[in-house]
């Protein structure tokens, strides 16, 4: 039997010039186990975590501020093979909004935005899916942490 684990670390950046946070909250991990599989076959998986799994706030900012957050994936051990995306499935509460990021944006190890707003916000839910997982890859747990970043404009 071969075992993939991929875990994902969060982080939430602050920026300490102004005050303005965003924060992010719960954890995604995806385990899988392949059994049955004959000399020869494949088994390509794509998954999706739990559509309110990760939840981000946006607090702190100036009165009817926009704003913009980006993402970037920081590879501790990871694979090229498998690709990270995500995508917002709300809207959040609060007294603002946001627009982006409702299709799934691929996670890359540059930096880029996915999502504007304006106003506070709190539980705007995050969902990931995982493409190119297959019995090429090596048994191994692997890791990856996904960094958000918050810009008010």
């Amino acid at each position: 039997m071969t075992r993939l684990i991929l875990l994902f670390g969060f982080f939430s950046v602050f920026s300490i010039a102004f005050g303005q946070q965003v924060t992010i909250k719960g954890e995604v991990e995806f385990s899988f186990q392949y059994a049955n599989i004959k000399a020869g076959e494949d088994y390509s998986l794509e998954t999706e975590s739990k559509q309110d799994g990760v939840s981000m706030s946006i607090r702190k900012l100036k009165r009817n501020s926009y704003w913009a957050v980006t993402v970037y994936k920081s590879d501790i051990n990871w694979n090229n093979k498998v690709k990270i995306y995500v995508r917002r499935t709300n809207g959040g509460s609060g007294n603002g909004y946001t627009w982006g990021c409702t299709n799934y944006t691929r996670v890359r190890n540059m930096p880029q935005s996915i999502m504007w707003g304006a106003g506070g916000l709190n539980n705007i839910y995050l969902q990931y899916r995982l493409s190119g997982i297959s019995m090429d890859l090596p048994a191994n747990t692997y890791y990856t942490d996904i960094v958000y970043t918050l810009y008010e404009q």
